[in-house]
Protein backbone atom coordinates (compact mmCIF):
# COMPACT_ATOMS: atom_id res chain seq x y z
CA UNK A 1 0.00 0.00 0.00
CA UNK A 2 2.70 2.48 1.01
CA UNK A 3 4.74 1.49 -2.02
CA UNK A 4 1.72 2.14 -4.16
CA UNK A 5 1.16 5.54 -2.55
CA UNK A 6 4.85 6.40 -2.88
CA UNK A 7 4.80 5.50 -6.59
CA UNK A 8 1.58 7.42 -7.00
CA UNK A 9 3.20 10.47 -5.47
CA UNK A 10 6.18 10.06 -7.79
CA UNK A 11 3.88 9.82 -10.79
CA UNK A 12 1.90 12.79 -9.55
CA UNK A 13 5.11 14.71 -8.96
CA UNK A 14 6.29 13.86 -12.48
CA UNK A 15 2.93 14.88 -13.91
CA UNK A 16 2.97 18.12 -11.95
CA UNK A 17 6.58 18.71 -13.04
CA UNK A 18 5.74 18.03 -16.67
CA UNK A 19 2.64 20.23 -16.47
CA UNK A 20 4.63 22.97 -14.77
CA UNK A 21 7.41 22.56 -17.32
CA UNK A 22 4.95 22.82 -20.20
CA UNK A 23 3.44 25.88 -18.55
CA UNK A 24 6.86 27.43 -18.00
CA UNK A 25 7.85 26.51 -21.54
CA UNK A 26 4.76 28.24 -22.89
CA UNK A 27 5.34 31.28 -20.67
CA UNK A 28 9.00 31.40 -21.65
CA UNK A 29 8.28 31.06 -25.37
CA UNK A 30 5.47 33.61 -25.24
CA UNK A 31 7.72 36.01 -23.33
CA UNK A 32 10.56 35.56 -25.78
CA UNK A 33 8.17 35.84 -28.73
CA UNK A 34 6.62 39.01 -27.28
CA UNK A 35 10.08 40.47 -26.70
CA UNK A 36 11.12 39.63 -30.27
CA UNK A 37 7.87 41.06 -31.62
CA UNK A 38 8.44 44.34 -29.78
CA UNK A 39 12.05 44.59 -30.92
CA UNK A 40 10.99 43.71 -34.48
CA UNK A 41 8.16 46.25 -34.39
CA UNK A 42 10.61 48.90 -33.21
CA UNK A 43 13.09 47.93 -35.94
CA UNK A 44 10.43 47.91 -38.70
CA UNK A 45 9.02 51.27 -37.55
CA UNK A 46 12.53 52.71 -37.42
CA UNK A 47 13.18 51.39 -40.95
CA UNK A 48 9.93 52.94 -42.19
CA UNK A 49 10.78 56.21 -40.44
CA UNK A 50 14.29 56.15 -41.92
CA UNK A 51 13.03 55.55 -45.48
CA UNK A 52 10.34 58.22 -45.09
CA UNK A 53 12.74 60.81 -43.73
CA UNK A 54 15.61 59.99 -46.11
CA UNK A 55 13.65 60.01 -49.36
CA UNK A 56 9.98 60.96 -49.14
CA UNK A 57 10.16 63.97 -46.81
CA UNK A 58 12.24 65.77 -49.42
CA UNK A 59 11.38 68.99 -51.24
CA UNK A 60 13.21 67.99 -54.45
CA UNK A 61 11.18 64.78 -54.83
CA UNK A 62 7.96 66.58 -53.81
CA UNK A 63 8.49 69.17 -56.58
CA UNK A 64 9.59 66.52 -59.10
CA UNK A 65 6.33 64.60 -58.63
CA UNK A 66 4.28 67.79 -58.96
CA UNK A 67 6.12 68.53 -62.23
CA UNK A 68 5.95 64.86 -63.31
CA UNK A 69 9.76 64.87 -63.68
CA UNK A 70 10.06 61.19 -64.62
CA UNK A 71 13.85 61.27 -64.94
CA UNK A 72 14.33 62.62 -61.41
CA UNK A 73 11.79 60.13 -60.00
CA UNK A 74 13.54 57.24 -61.76
CA UNK A 75 16.91 58.41 -60.39
CA UNK A 76 15.42 58.47 -56.87
CA UNK A 77 14.13 54.91 -57.39
CA UNK A 78 17.59 53.76 -58.43
CA UNK A 79 19.20 55.56 -55.49
CA UNK A 80 16.78 53.92 -53.00
CA UNK A 81 17.42 50.44 -54.40
CA UNK A 82 21.16 51.03 -54.45
CA UNK A 83 21.24 52.24 -50.83
CA UNK A 84 18.71 49.60 -49.68
CA UNK A 85 19.32 46.38 -51.66
CA UNK A 86 16.55 44.55 -49.85
CA UNK A 87 13.90 46.78 -51.47
CA UNK A 88 11.83 44.59 -53.80
CA UNK A 89 9.74 47.26 -55.53
CA UNK A 90 8.89 50.97 -55.46
CA UNK A 91 5.64 52.27 -56.92
CA UNK A 92 4.10 55.75 -57.03
CA UNK A 93 0.34 55.25 -56.72
CA UNK A 94 -2.42 57.79 -57.43
CA UNK A 95 -4.49 57.28 -54.26
CA UNK A 96 -4.97 59.17 -51.03
CA UNK A 97 -1.83 58.89 -48.86
CA UNK A 98 -1.81 57.67 -45.24
CA UNK A 99 -2.69 60.16 -42.51
CA UNK A 100 0.75 59.87 -40.93
CA UNK A 101 4.10 59.90 -42.72
CA UNK A 102 3.85 56.16 -43.29
CA UNK A 103 1.61 53.12 -42.93
CA UNK A 104 2.86 49.54 -42.56
CA UNK A 105 1.16 46.35 -43.79
CA UNK A 106 2.41 43.07 -45.28
CA UNK A 107 1.99 40.69 -48.21
CA UNK A 108 3.17 37.14 -47.55
CA UNK A 109 6.80 37.49 -46.40
CA UNK A 110 7.09 41.10 -47.64
CA UNK A 111 6.63 44.28 -45.65
CA UNK A 112 4.56 46.92 -47.47
CA UNK A 113 5.35 50.54 -46.56
CA UNK A 114 2.97 53.26 -47.75
CA UNK A 115 4.55 56.72 -47.57
CA UNK A 116 3.14 60.22 -47.69
CA UNK A 117 5.16 62.54 -49.98
CA UNK A 118 6.02 65.84 -48.26
CA UNK A 119 8.50 68.67 -48.51
CA UNK A 120 11.59 68.66 -46.27
CA UNK A 121 9.82 70.58 -43.50
CA UNK A 122 6.69 68.38 -43.57
CA UNK A 123 4.57 71.47 -44.12
CA UNK A 124 3.10 70.39 -47.49
CA UNK A 125 2.19 67.03 -48.94
CA UNK A 126 0.79 65.60 -52.17
CA UNK A 127 -2.88 64.83 -51.52
CA UNK A 128 -3.53 62.36 -54.35
CA UNK A 129 -0.36 60.26 -54.47
CA UNK A 130 1.62 58.00 -52.21
CA UNK A 131 4.65 55.72 -52.52
CA UNK A 132 4.36 51.97 -51.95
CA UNK A 133 7.66 50.26 -51.07
CA UNK A 134 7.89 46.50 -50.64
CA UNK A 135 10.86 45.00 -48.83
CA UNK A 136 11.86 41.58 -47.63
CA UNK A 137 10.91 41.32 -43.96
CA UNK A 138 13.74 38.93 -43.08
CA UNK A 139 16.31 41.37 -44.48
CA UNK A 140 15.05 44.09 -42.13
CA UNK A 141 15.27 41.69 -39.17
CA UNK A 142 18.79 40.68 -40.21
CA UNK A 143 19.83 44.34 -40.48
CA UNK A 144 18.85 44.87 -36.84
CA UNK A 145 20.44 41.56 -35.76
CA UNK A 146 17.12 39.94 -34.85
CA UNK A 147 18.17 36.33 -35.29
CA UNK A 148 16.45 32.94 -35.02
CA UNK A 149 13.24 34.15 -36.68
CA UNK A 150 12.03 32.85 -40.04
CA UNK A 151 9.26 34.77 -41.79
CA UNK A 152 6.91 32.44 -43.65
CA UNK A 153 4.29 33.03 -46.30
CA UNK A 154 0.92 31.31 -46.51
CA UNK A 155 -0.80 29.69 -43.55
CA UNK A 156 1.47 26.96 -42.16
CA UNK A 157 0.05 25.15 -39.15
CA UNK A 158 3.06 25.82 -36.91
CA UNK A 159 3.49 29.45 -37.91
CA UNK A 160 2.56 32.20 -35.46
CA UNK A 161 1.40 35.77 -35.78
CA UNK A 162 4.33 38.19 -35.82
CA UNK A 163 3.82 41.92 -36.50
CA UNK A 164 1.92 43.82 -39.18
CA UNK A 165 0.23 40.64 -40.43
CA UNK A 166 3.47 38.67 -40.89
CA UNK A 167 3.77 35.01 -39.85
CA UNK A 168 6.92 33.53 -38.31
CA UNK A 169 8.55 30.38 -37.03
CA UNK A 170 11.17 30.34 -34.28
CA UNK A 171 12.89 27.06 -33.34
CA UNK A 172 14.35 26.85 -29.85
CA UNK A 173 18.05 27.57 -29.66
CA UNK A 174 20.59 25.35 -27.89
CA UNK A 175 20.85 27.91 -25.15
CA UNK A 176 17.08 27.91 -24.69
CA UNK A 177 16.95 24.11 -24.50
CA UNK A 178 19.71 24.07 -21.86
CA UNK A 179 17.85 26.71 -19.95
CA UNK A 180 14.64 24.63 -19.98
CA UNK A 181 16.50 21.49 -18.82
CA UNK A 182 17.83 23.47 -15.91
CA UNK A 183 14.29 24.54 -15.15
CA UNK A 184 13.28 20.89 -14.69
CA UNK A 185 15.79 20.51 -11.85
CA UNK A 186 15.03 23.83 -10.21
CA UNK A 187 11.36 24.05 -11.13
CA UNK A 188 9.69 23.87 -7.68
CA UNK A 189 12.06 26.36 -6.05
CA UNK A 190 12.23 29.06 -8.68
CA UNK A 191 8.91 28.96 -10.56
CA UNK A 192 7.53 32.03 -8.79
CA UNK A 193 10.85 33.84 -9.05
CA UNK A 194 11.08 33.25 -12.81
CA UNK A 195 7.56 34.49 -13.31
CA UNK A 196 8.35 37.64 -11.35
CA UNK A 197 11.61 38.21 -13.23
CA UNK A 198 9.91 37.74 -16.59
CA UNK A 199 7.17 40.17 -15.67
CA UNK A 200 9.70 42.77 -14.55
CA UNK A 201 11.68 42.18 -17.71
CA UNK A 202 8.65 42.81 -19.87
CA UNK A 203 7.86 46.00 -18.01
CA UNK A 204 11.45 47.16 -18.29
CA UNK A 205 11.54 46.26 -22.00
CA UNK A 206 8.36 48.21 -22.65
CA UNK A 207 9.75 51.19 -20.75
CA UNK A 208 13.03 51.10 -22.69
CA UNK A 209 11.27 50.69 -26.03
CA UNK A 210 8.95 53.58 -25.23
CA UNK A 211 11.85 55.85 -24.27
CA UNK A 212 13.78 54.80 -27.38
CA UNK A 213 10.87 55.66 -29.66
CA UNK A 214 10.43 59.03 -27.93
CA UNK A 215 14.12 59.85 -28.31
CA UNK A 216 14.19 58.83 -31.98
CA UNK A 217 11.02 60.82 -32.67
CA UNK A 218 12.58 63.89 -31.05
CA UNK A 219 15.73 63.51 -33.14
CA UNK A 220 13.71 63.10 -36.34
CA UNK A 221 11.60 66.16 -35.58
CA UNK A 222 14.76 68.19 -35.10
CA UNK A 223 16.00 67.13 -38.53
CA UNK A 224 12.64 67.85 -40.14
CA UNK A 225 12.93 71.42 -38.91
CA UNK A 226 16.14 71.78 -40.88
CA UNK A 227 18.66 71.14 -38.10
CA UNK A 228 21.03 69.19 -40.32
CA UNK A 229 24.15 69.26 -38.19
CA UNK A 230 24.17 66.07 -36.11
CA UNK A 231 23.49 66.51 -32.39
CA UNK A 232 25.85 63.76 -31.24
CA UNK A 233 25.64 64.95 -27.65
CA UNK A 234 21.85 64.67 -27.57
CA UNK A 235 21.85 61.18 -29.12
CA UNK A 236 24.60 60.01 -26.76
CA UNK A 237 22.86 61.37 -23.66
CA UNK A 238 19.67 59.54 -24.64
CA UNK A 239 21.61 56.32 -25.31
CA UNK A 240 23.32 56.42 -21.90
CA UNK A 241 19.99 57.17 -20.23
CA UNK A 242 18.04 54.39 -21.96
CA UNK A 243 20.37 51.50 -22.87
CA UNK A 244 20.75 48.89 -20.08
CA UNK A 245 24.29 48.79 -18.67
CA UNK A 246 25.40 52.19 -20.06
CA UNK A 247 26.91 54.51 -17.43
CA UNK A 248 28.99 56.76 -19.69
CA UNK A 249 29.88 57.00 -23.35
CA UNK A 250 31.40 58.80 -26.29
CA UNK A 251 31.01 59.30 -30.03
CA UNK A 252 34.06 59.06 -32.30
CA UNK A 253 33.63 60.66 -35.75
CA UNK A 254 35.97 60.28 -38.72
CA UNK A 255 37.54 63.48 -40.02
CA UNK A 256 39.98 63.02 -42.87
CA UNK A 257 42.26 60.14 -41.80
CA UNK A 258 41.55 60.33 -38.05
CA UNK A 259 38.75 59.59 -35.60
CA UNK A 260 38.00 62.37 -33.11
CA UNK A 261 35.68 62.74 -30.12
CA UNK A 262 32.47 64.52 -31.14
CA UNK A 263 30.55 64.03 -27.86
CA UNK A 264 30.92 62.38 -24.46
CA UNK A 265 28.97 61.69 -21.27
CA UNK A 266 30.80 61.11 -17.98
CA UNK A 267 34.12 62.49 -19.26
CA UNK A 268 35.89 65.83 -19.77
CA UNK A 269 35.16 66.59 -23.42
CA UNK A 270 37.44 69.65 -23.52
CA UNK A 271 40.40 67.36 -22.78
CA UNK A 272 39.33 64.31 -24.79
CA UNK A 273 38.76 66.46 -27.87
CA UNK A 274 42.52 67.10 -27.98
CA UNK A 275 43.17 63.45 -28.89
CA UNK A 276 42.59 61.89 -32.29
CA UNK A 277 43.32 58.37 -33.50
CA UNK A 278 44.19 56.47 -36.62
CA UNK A 279 41.93 53.50 -37.46
CA UNK A 280 44.58 50.96 -36.42
CA UNK A 281 44.79 52.58 -32.97
CA UNK A 282 41.14 51.90 -32.13
CA UNK A 283 40.15 49.02 -29.85
CA UNK A 284 36.90 48.80 -31.81
CA UNK A 285 38.79 47.66 -34.94
CA UNK A 286 37.52 48.35 -38.47
CA UNK A 287 35.69 45.12 -39.36
CA UNK A 288 32.27 46.80 -38.99
CA UNK A 289 31.14 44.43 -36.22
CA UNK A 290 29.44 45.37 -32.95
CA UNK A 291 31.86 44.63 -30.11
CA UNK A 292 31.92 44.45 -26.34
CA UNK A 293 35.48 45.39 -25.41
CA UNK A 294 36.97 44.52 -22.02
CA UNK A 295 40.42 45.37 -20.63
CA UNK A 296 40.44 48.53 -22.69
CA UNK A 297 43.45 49.91 -20.80
CA UNK A 298 45.66 47.00 -21.94
CA UNK A 299 44.83 47.63 -25.60
CA UNK A 300 45.33 51.41 -25.44
CA UNK A 301 48.64 51.18 -23.58
CA UNK A 302 49.98 48.76 -26.23
CA UNK A 303 48.89 50.92 -29.19
CA UNK A 304 49.28 54.47 -27.86
CA UNK A 305 52.52 55.56 -26.21
CA UNK A 306 52.45 59.35 -26.50
CA UNK A 307 50.62 62.07 -24.52
CA UNK A 308 47.26 60.79 -25.77
CA UNK A 309 47.54 57.85 -23.37
CA UNK A 310 47.79 60.26 -20.45
CA UNK A 311 44.64 62.00 -21.69
CA UNK A 312 42.78 58.68 -21.96
CA UNK A 313 43.86 57.58 -18.47
CA UNK A 314 43.21 60.89 -16.72
CA UNK A 315 40.15 62.15 -18.59
CA UNK A 316 38.87 59.05 -20.43
CA UNK A 317 38.96 56.82 -17.29
CA UNK A 318 40.15 53.79 -19.28
CA UNK A 319 41.56 52.17 -16.11
CA UNK A 320 38.04 52.18 -14.63
CA UNK A 321 36.08 50.89 -17.65
CA UNK A 322 35.05 47.24 -17.24
CA UNK A 323 33.17 46.91 -20.53
CA UNK A 324 32.69 49.09 -23.61
CA UNK A 325 29.86 48.40 -26.05
CA UNK A 326 31.01 49.84 -29.38
CA UNK A 327 28.72 50.04 -32.39
CA UNK A 328 30.07 51.23 -35.77
CA UNK A 329 27.98 53.71 -37.74
CA UNK A 330 28.21 52.59 -41.36
CA UNK A 331 27.05 54.62 -44.36
CA UNK A 332 27.53 53.13 -47.85
CA UNK A 333 30.01 50.53 -46.57
CA UNK A 334 32.18 53.11 -44.80
CA UNK A 335 32.59 53.43 -41.02
CA UNK A 336 31.99 57.12 -40.38
CA UNK A 337 31.72 56.99 -36.59
CA UNK A 338 31.50 54.81 -33.47
CA UNK A 339 28.89 54.98 -30.71
CA UNK A 340 30.67 53.82 -27.54
CA UNK A 341 28.86 53.00 -24.26
CA UNK A 342 30.84 52.26 -21.10
CA UNK A 343 30.22 50.42 -17.82
CA UNK A 344 32.46 50.74 -14.75
CA UNK A 345 31.09 47.80 -12.74
CA UNK A 346 31.00 44.57 -14.75
CA UNK A 347 32.49 43.01 -17.87
CA UNK A 348 29.05 41.47 -18.49
CA UNK A 349 27.08 44.68 -18.17
CA UNK A 350 25.77 44.57 -21.76
CA UNK A 351 23.43 41.84 -23.03
CA UNK A 352 21.71 41.16 -26.36
CA UNK A 353 18.92 43.58 -25.58
CA UNK A 354 21.46 46.34 -24.88
CA UNK A 355 23.08 45.62 -28.25
CA UNK A 356 19.77 45.76 -30.12
CA UNK A 357 18.66 49.07 -28.60
CA UNK A 358 22.13 50.58 -29.10
CA UNK A 359 21.97 49.46 -32.75
CA UNK A 360 18.76 51.45 -33.19
CA UNK A 361 20.52 54.59 -31.89
CA UNK A 362 23.53 53.98 -34.11
CA UNK A 363 21.23 53.55 -37.12
CA UNK A 364 19.64 56.90 -36.30
CA UNK A 365 23.06 58.56 -36.36
CA UNK A 366 23.61 56.83 -39.71
CA UNK A 367 20.38 58.38 -41.01
CA UNK A 368 21.71 61.79 -40.01
CA UNK A 369 24.95 61.13 -41.88
CA UNK A 370 23.05 59.98 -44.97
CA UNK A 371 20.83 63.05 -44.94
CA UNK A 372 23.81 65.39 -44.57
CA UNK A 373 25.67 63.58 -47.35
CA UNK A 374 22.64 63.82 -49.63
CA UNK A 375 22.24 67.53 -48.91
CA UNK A 376 25.96 68.12 -49.54
CA UNK A 377 25.81 66.27 -52.87
CA UNK A 378 22.76 68.25 -53.94
CA UNK A 379 24.46 71.50 -52.92
CA UNK A 380 27.58 70.57 -54.91
CA UNK A 381 25.46 69.76 -57.95
CA UNK A 382 23.61 73.04 -57.58
CA UNK A 383 26.86 75.00 -57.25
CA UNK A 384 28.32 73.19 -60.27
CA UNK A 385 25.27 73.92 -62.41
CA UNK A 386 25.37 77.56 -61.33
CA UNK A 387 29.09 77.67 -62.15
CA UNK A 388 28.80 76.20 -65.65
CA UNK A 389 25.80 78.42 -66.39
CA UNK A 390 28.09 81.41 -65.90
CA UNK A 391 31.21 80.07 -67.68
CA UNK A 392 32.33 79.81 -71.27
CA UNK A 393 33.04 76.09 -71.88
CA UNK A 394 36.04 76.65 -74.18
CA UNK A 395 38.09 79.19 -72.19
CA UNK A 396 36.47 78.73 -68.74
CA UNK A 397 36.13 82.51 -68.68
CA UNK A 398 32.88 84.08 -67.44
CA UNK A 399 30.22 84.32 -70.15
CA UNK A 400 27.93 87.21 -71.12
CA UNK A 401 25.43 86.43 -68.36
CA UNK A 402 28.19 86.55 -65.73
CA UNK A 403 29.53 89.74 -67.33
CA UNK A 404 26.18 91.49 -66.96
CA UNK A 405 25.85 90.45 -63.32
CA UNK A 406 29.38 91.61 -62.46
CA UNK A 407 28.90 94.87 -64.38
CA UNK A 408 25.80 95.76 -62.35
CA UNK A 409 27.70 95.07 -59.13
CA UNK A 410 30.77 97.05 -60.25
CA UNK A 411 28.77 100.07 -61.46
CA UNK A 412 26.81 100.18 -58.20
CA UNK A 413 30.09 100.11 -56.23
CA UNK A 414 31.54 102.83 -58.44
CA UNK A 415 28.50 105.02 -57.72
CA UNK A 416 29.00 104.63 -53.96
CA UNK A 417 32.74 105.27 -54.08
CA UNK A 418 32.77 107.88 -56.85
CA UNK A 419 35.01 105.80 -59.12
CA UNK A 420 35.16 105.13 -62.86
CA UNK A 421 34.67 101.81 -64.67
CA UNK A 422 36.19 101.12 -68.09
CA UNK A 423 34.45 98.76 -70.49
CA UNK A 424 36.96 97.47 -73.06
CA UNK A 425 35.62 95.52 -76.03
CA UNK A 426 38.31 93.21 -77.52
CA UNK A 427 38.00 91.67 -81.00
CA UNK A 428 40.77 89.44 -82.38
CA UNK A 429 42.10 90.76 -85.68
CA UNK A 430 42.58 88.51 -88.70
CA UNK A 431 41.35 85.48 -86.76
CA UNK A 432 39.00 84.09 -89.44
CA UNK A 433 41.93 83.03 -91.67
CA UNK A 434 43.23 80.92 -88.76
CA UNK A 435 40.05 78.82 -88.79
CA UNK A 436 39.99 78.69 -92.58
CA UNK A 437 43.62 77.59 -92.86
CA UNK A 438 44.14 75.34 -89.83
CA UNK A 439 40.60 74.29 -88.95
CA UNK A 440 38.33 75.03 -86.01
CA UNK A 441 40.17 72.69 -83.64
CA UNK A 442 43.33 74.78 -83.92
CA UNK A 443 41.20 77.94 -83.79
CA UNK A 444 39.60 76.79 -80.52
CA UNK A 445 43.06 76.05 -79.13
CA UNK A 446 44.19 79.58 -79.99
CA UNK A 447 41.09 81.16 -78.42
CA UNK A 448 41.66 79.15 -75.25
CA UNK A 449 45.30 80.26 -74.99
CA UNK A 450 44.38 83.90 -75.62
CA UNK A 451 41.71 83.63 -72.90
CA UNK A 452 44.37 82.59 -70.38
CA UNK A 453 46.63 85.43 -71.54
CA UNK A 454 43.84 87.97 -71.02
CA UNK A 455 43.43 86.74 -67.45
CA UNK A 456 47.18 86.92 -66.78
CA UNK A 457 47.39 90.70 -67.34
CA UNK A 458 44.27 91.59 -65.32
CA UNK A 459 44.30 92.87 -61.74
CA UNK A 460 42.33 91.15 -58.97
CA UNK A 461 39.74 93.92 -59.20
CA UNK A 462 39.38 93.53 -63.00
CA UNK A 463 36.99 91.19 -64.81
CA UNK A 464 37.24 89.58 -68.24
CA UNK A 465 34.59 87.56 -70.10
CA UNK A 466 34.19 85.89 -73.47
CA UNK A 467 31.10 87.25 -75.27
CA UNK A 468 31.51 85.76 -78.76
CA UNK A 469 33.64 83.55 -80.97
CA UNK A 470 36.73 85.80 -80.91
CA UNK A 471 35.34 88.66 -78.81
CA UNK A 472 36.10 89.46 -75.16
CA UNK A 473 35.16 92.24 -72.73
CA UNK A 474 37.16 93.72 -69.85
CA UNK A 475 35.69 95.58 -66.88
CA UNK A 476 38.36 97.74 -65.20
CA UNK A 477 37.45 99.22 -61.83
CA UNK A 478 38.85 102.68 -60.97
CA UNK A 479 40.54 102.76 -64.37
CA UNK A 480 43.15 105.49 -64.67
CA UNK A 481 45.86 103.94 -66.84
CA UNK A 482 43.69 102.00 -69.25
CA UNK A 483 45.84 102.89 -72.26
CA UNK A 484 48.91 101.37 -70.63
CA UNK A 485 46.75 98.36 -69.75
CA UNK A 486 45.74 97.93 -73.40
CA UNK A 487 49.41 98.10 -74.44
CA UNK A 488 50.17 95.18 -72.06
CA UNK A 489 47.22 93.22 -73.44
CA UNK A 490 48.38 93.80 -77.03
CA UNK A 491 51.86 92.49 -76.19
CA UNK A 492 50.37 89.33 -74.66
CA UNK A 493 47.97 88.70 -77.54
CA UNK A 494 50.61 89.21 -80.24
CA UNK A 495 53.00 86.65 -78.76
CA UNK A 496 53.25 83.62 -81.10
CA UNK A 497 50.79 80.82 -80.31
CA UNK A 498 51.74 77.15 -80.70
CA UNK A 499 48.72 74.91 -81.32
CA UNK A 500 49.59 71.32 -82.25
CA UNK A 501 52.79 72.47 -83.92
CA UNK A 502 51.10 75.29 -85.82
CA UNK A 503 52.58 78.71 -85.02
CA UNK A 504 49.88 81.38 -85.12
CA UNK A 505 50.16 85.14 -84.66
CA UNK A 506 47.11 87.34 -84.13
CA UNK A 507 46.40 90.83 -82.86
CA UNK A 508 43.31 92.66 -81.67
CA UNK A 509 41.24 95.87 -81.87
CA UNK A 510 39.90 97.58 -78.77
CA UNK A 511 36.93 99.84 -78.12
CA UNK A 512 36.80 101.76 -74.81
CA UNK A 513 33.83 103.33 -73.02
CA UNK A 514 34.01 104.86 -69.53
CA UNK A 515 31.37 104.96 -66.79
CA UNK A 516 29.79 107.34 -65.94
CA UNK A 517 31.23 109.75 -68.52
CA UNK A 518 30.08 107.93 -71.68
CA UNK A 519 26.87 106.26 -70.48
CA UNK A 520 24.88 105.46 -67.33
CA UNK A 521 23.86 101.86 -68.08
CA UNK A 522 25.98 98.85 -68.84
CA UNK A 523 24.01 98.05 -71.98
CA UNK A 524 24.83 101.47 -73.43
CA UNK A 525 28.47 101.25 -72.31
CA UNK A 526 28.89 97.87 -74.02
CA UNK A 527 27.26 99.12 -77.22
CA UNK A 528 29.47 102.22 -77.33
CA UNK A 529 32.62 100.16 -76.68
CA UNK A 530 31.57 97.81 -79.49
CA UNK A 531 31.04 100.71 -81.90
CA UNK A 532 34.40 102.21 -80.89
CA UNK A 533 36.10 98.85 -81.48
CA UNK A 534 34.68 98.66 -85.03
CA UNK A 535 35.84 102.22 -85.65
CA UNK A 536 39.36 101.18 -84.64
CA UNK A 537 39.16 98.05 -86.85
CA UNK A 538 37.91 99.97 -89.88
CA UNK A 539 40.52 102.70 -89.52
CA UNK A 540 43.57 100.52 -88.89
CA UNK A 541 43.88 101.52 -85.24
CA UNK A 542 44.60 99.36 -82.19
CA UNK A 543 41.99 101.12 -80.07
CA UNK A 544 39.47 103.93 -80.06
CA UNK A 545 37.64 105.84 -77.31
CA UNK A 546 33.85 105.92 -77.35
CA UNK A 547 33.96 109.50 -76.11
CA UNK A 548 35.61 110.51 -79.39
CA UNK A 549 32.68 109.11 -81.35
CA UNK A 550 30.58 112.03 -80.13
CA UNK A 551 32.89 114.60 -81.72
Amino acid sequence: MFEYLRNWRYVLLILISVAALVLMLNVYIRTEDDSIRKIAKLAIENEARTLSFSYFQWTELYEAILKNDKEFIENVNKMIKKDNPYVVSIEFVSVNPPKDFYEITSEGDLLVFKFKITDSFAEKFIADKMVVVKIRAEDVLSKYQIKGVRIVSGTKKLSKDFVYGLKFERPLSTKEISFLLTLIVLLFSIVLLINTVQTQRLLKTEEILSKSLEAIAEMSQGLLKGILMPSYQFILEKAVEIIPGAQAGSVLVKKDEFYEFAACVGYDFSQLSKAKFRPEELAQSMDGQIKIVTKLDNFDSSKITDERLDILVKYGRILEIKAMLSIPIIVKDKILAFLNLDNFESEKAFDRFSVKIATVFANQIGVIFERIKLEEELQKQKEYLEYISLRDPLTDLPNRRALETEAERMLALADREGKQVCVIYVDLKNFKPVNDRFGHKVGDCAVSIIGHRLISVARKSDFVARVGGDEFVYLLYDCKEYLQFIERVIKEIEKPIDCEGNIITVSANFGISIYPKDAKSFGDLLLMADVAMYHAKNNGLYFYLASNLKV
